[in-house]
């Protein structure tokens, strides 16, 4: 019995560490699909630490992913919110802090001379809370402008 166990066990233990290992290389959307649903990816990630840089910084750009797709259907009256979706070209983890509750610190790379993007902070910490169970806090450490010509640009 103690054997059957441990084979099952470690069996769980290879199925999450090849799960991290696809986020890595191709993002969690490619990795809940090869399971077969976010519920079956929460099922056998269920009590695995699997919060790393890495990993935070897939989830964090799936969930952005979603909501620039969602924003394709947008009316006028989320202008503000498109424009603070589409700025932003990328986006770096410069802190990261795993100690009771998760705490992540962003840059946002974008182009575009706004200096508030709280809005999409908010969102994607929202979801990941929602779909993932996560309960992490994202904060915004800088918001650099890397636009070439425009408002704002030296000339």
């Amino acid at each position: 019995m103690k054997e059957l166990i441990r084979h099952i066990l470690r069996e769980e233990t290879q199925a999450q560490k090849k799960l991290v290992s696809i986020i890595n290389k191709v993002g969690f959307e490619t990795a809940i699909d090869a399971v077969g649903g976010i519920d079956r990816f929460l099922t056998v990630m269920d009590g695995y630490d699997y919060l790393t840089p890495s990993t935070i910084e897939k989830l964090i750009q799936y969930e952005l992913d979603k909501i620039r797709e969602e924003s394709e259907d947008w009316g006028l009256g989320e202008m503000d919110e498109l424009e603070e979706i589409q700025s932003i070209n990328r986006f770096e983890i410069t802190n990261f802090i795993n100690v009771i509750k998760p705490k992540v610190y962003l840059t946002f790379y974008v182009e575009s001379d706004r200096e508030d993007y709280q809005n999409v902070r908010a969102e994607i910490q929202w979801r990941i809370k929602e779909e993932f169970g996560i309960n992490m806090e994202l904060y915004i450490d800088d918001i650099i402008n890397t636009s070439t010509f425009g408002p704002g640009i030296d000339w």
